[in-house]
């Protein structure tokens, strides 16, 4: 069996990459990147040029190829950055062109999209509907359905997995709670807690997303879409006091008024328990190792 991976210089995709080359050795698995990479073997395309740019031997390399893993993608760092344009539509052009890349020896594809994709619930599941908010939300919603044609027409698998707020080493590439909080925590600097912090959210720990991916690749039944989400939701103010504690450090809390909306992020993960992943990561261990690798980079 031959894995091609997207995405592979990227948070998730990074840790899927080694992950994938521990379980099945270098040989099996194709990194298919903006750049090249000593682990396994590379594609290495220009997302600018036709075809990718890629070269006949590239092309001799993904006819072997039997399971894709999609894991790239433009991903907002901000929630301002949800609604750029051309960066929203790159997704849809990127999996366009990946799509009609010659994979003859394909039999699943696997999609990593996003839980951007629902409307607000009291508790998401895969039955919630699907009114993105953003234009983000909309392109991945988009991609989604794109490579459920294109594997009904091929007579192929495909998996779609929505994946939550995932958290761990590597994440500090985007301006979210966790990894903004811990760097103030170890900065001494000053904490802002907006509101009462009772608003529930659900973090999933990083290699609990690569296991459960990787599941994936051996999942023989069509289960439908699975949420890749943490199962357990937690207040603001829990984390935010958690994450004082595990550190050790004396750091001020500044409450904020807080004028929005309140929404509270809950998830069922029946699904992703029964298929892919029994059991997750104590969260409490997650922040802790989390904790630790911010302190490496001081």
């Amino acid at each position: 069996m031959k894995v091609l991976i997207t995405g592979a210089s990227g948070f998730i995709g990074g840790r899927l990459l080694d992950a994938a080359i521990a379980k099945w050795g270098s040989t099996h698995v194709v990194a298919f990147s903006s750049q090249t990479t000593s682990k396994c073997q590379s594609v290495v395309y220009d997302k600018q040029l036709p075809d990718f740019g890629l070269s006949q031997q590239d092309f001799d390399k993904l006819q072997e190829v039997e399971i894709v893993i999609h894991a790239g993608a433009y991903t907002p760092k901000n929630g301002a950055e949800a609604n750029v344009i051309a960066a929203c539509n790159e997704n849809i052009s990127f999996t366009e062109k990946l799509l009609s890349l010659p994979f003859n020896a394909l039999r699943k594809i696997v999609f990593t999209s996003t839980l951007d994709v629902y409307a607000a619930d009291t508790v998401i599941s895969e039955a919630t509907a699907t009114v993105p908010a953003t234009l983000y939300g909309w392109s991945k919603l988009y991609c989604e359905q794109m490579i459920s044609v294109f594997a009904r027409e091929r007579h192929i698998d495909r998996h779609i997995l929505r994946v939550g707020h995932v958290y761990g080493p590597g994440e500090e590439k985007y301006e979210k709670f966790l990894p903004k909080t811990i760097k103030r925590i170890l900065d001494a600097q000053p904490v802002e807690l907006y509101g009462d912090g009772a608003e529930l959210r659900s973090f999933i720990y990083i290699d609990d997303v690569v296991r459960s991916i990787l599941a994936a690749v051996e999942l023989n039944e069509d289960v439908g879409v699975v949420n890749l989400v943490g199962g357990h939701a937690v207040s603001i103010r829990s984390v935010l006091d958690q994450l004082i504690l595990l550190s050790g450090a004396q750091v001020e809390v500044v409450q904020r008024e807080f004028n929005g909306t309140k929404r509270d992020f809950v998830f069922d993960t029946t699904r992703l328990k029964k298929y892919l992943l029994p059991e997750e990561i104590d969260f409490t261990l997650g922040l802790s190792t989390e904790i630790a690798y911010f302190k490496s980079l001081m």
